[in-house]
């Protein structure tokens, strides 16, 4: 007679811990596309070596490896165990603030150590090293750096996930100690360029596997966290309802007449951690009931951000126009969102609302980069779709004086000559 061995199951929403997959976790960047990507960098890095261009060269190939490192950890967060593919683009800005994360961090422990010396540097060094994953792994999860600079998220995130962070903390170290060892170890030994290579391939490799790594850990505790993960919630949407708790609790509170109450609630959830999209669409709808516009505005350009970085676009459309009905005012909380957002909008129709989402981000950040972009976009509409051709030619002629950059005005030029040439 056999017996057939008896194992504990998981249930199949339920993550394995990090601490059994320790070595796919390692062995990942050198799997599926982002094993061709470590080799393409290894090899771009050989332009480093130019004269003249040489530096800019390195931190061009820094900016895509840390895009890619984000990349890596939000798909795995999302729970898709293979490495993300297709072009690298900077559009979206999450590498800018993931760099500036990190530029800021070091500034702090400069500024220790210029007001208090060593001794207090190495301490602020140590709570940065602490806290660092927490904060990259807040930006992943709802792409704001206002709120993965704010330390009690990064606080939230540890009481949360509790002893595990620790070892991943240590983990983390390890990667990076290795790497470097190994780079020193065999990059002295070889021909300079060759050594160089070698040192570039270890290198990118641990950042790939500590970014892996975070990802994972925002997967296998995706519950505490707050996040909702793509892959769960496509396999299972009727099993899966992240933040049900918390929603339960609101929802009761509602129920018992203690609107206010659900709102801090919810409110005191969101200071200190992500929340989930339905989270924030109760948030949203309780605040629209309360009266509140200035609250309804403030809470609505975070929960819009989460839904384009969910790539939930028609939703984020339709919470888009209650927002500017509600606010004139009103812009996305990313710059990069404005023709995202906008361009969605005159596609499908909507060209009053796209004409009110450039006119506002002319009006709130009239002075940044791609302000005469924007109003060459008005423009545009407004001659076109709307047939308003004097404020047309207002836009225009304003996109114009603050144009620096010859080919885009002459594209506002042309646009300018046809709107003359309409009857005023």
């Amino acid at each position: 007679m056999t017996y057939a061995r008896t194992t504990r199951t998981r249930p199949a929403h339920t993550p394995e811990p990090f601490w059994q997959r320790l070595r796919p976790i390692m062995l990942y960047p050198v799997h599926g596309a982002a094993l061709y990507t470590l080799i393409a960098l290894t090899l771009f890095s050989l332009l480093t070596f130019i004269p003249g261009i040489g530096t800019m060269m390195r931190g061009l190939l820094w900016l895509t490896a840390y895009k890619y490192g984000f990349e890596i950890l939000r798909a795995t967060a999302d729970g898709r165990p293979e490495s993300p593919e297709g072009p690298l683009s900077f559009d979206n800005g999450v590498v800018w603030r993931l760099i500036g994360l990190q530029v800021l961090a070091v500034v702090a422990v400069l500024g220790v150590l210029a007001a208090f010396g060593p001794g207090a540097a190495l301490f602020a060094l140590a709570a940065v090293a602490f806290l660092q994953p927490g904060c990259i792994m807040s930006l992943a999860m709802d792409g704001s750096l206002r709120r993965a600079l704010n330390p009690a998220v990064s606080f939230g995130v540890v009481a949360r996930i509790g002893w595990p962070y620790l070892a991943v903390v240590g983990l983390l170290f390890v990667i990076q100690a290795s790497a470097g060892s190994a780079s020193e170890l065999l990059g002295g030994r070889m021909p300079p360029v060759i050594g160089d290579l070698v040192i570039t391939f270890l290198s990118l490799w641990a950042l790939f596997a500590t970014f892996h790594l975070m990802g994972y850990l925002v997967f296998q505790y995706h519950d505490a966290l707050g996040y909702s993960p793509e892959a769960l919630h496509d396999a299972l949407p009727d099993l899966h309802r992240p933040d049900a708790a918390l929603l339960e609790e609101a929802e009761s509170l509602v129920r018992d007449g203690h609107t206010l109450a659900a709102i801090e609630r919810l409110r005191g959830e969101l200071r200190v951690r992500a929340i989930s999209v339905d989270a924030h669409e109760l948030l949203h709808r309780l605040l629209r009931q309360s009266g509140d516009a200035a609250a309804v505005s403030e809470h609505g350009a975070t929960y819009l951000n989460l839904l384009l970085l969910e790539r939930r676009e028609r939703e984020a459309q339709t919470l888009l126009r209650t927002l500017i009905d509600l606010d004139r005012d009103f812009v996305p909380l990313q710059t990069a969102h404005v023709v995202l957002l906008a361009s969605r909008a005159r596609d499908a129709g909507q060209s009053q609302l796209a004409a009110d989402v450039f006119d506002a981000a002319l009006r709130r950040h009239g002075r940044d980069a791609d302000a005469p972009h924007w109003g060459l976009d008005l423009g545009m509409l407004l001659l076109d779709r709307l047939g308003r051709d004097a404020d047309a030619r207002a836009v225009l002629e304003q996109a114009r004086e603050r144009c620096e950059d010859d080919a885009l005005r002459a594209r506002i030029d042309t646009a300018l000559q046809l709107a003359r040439a309409l009857p005023a």
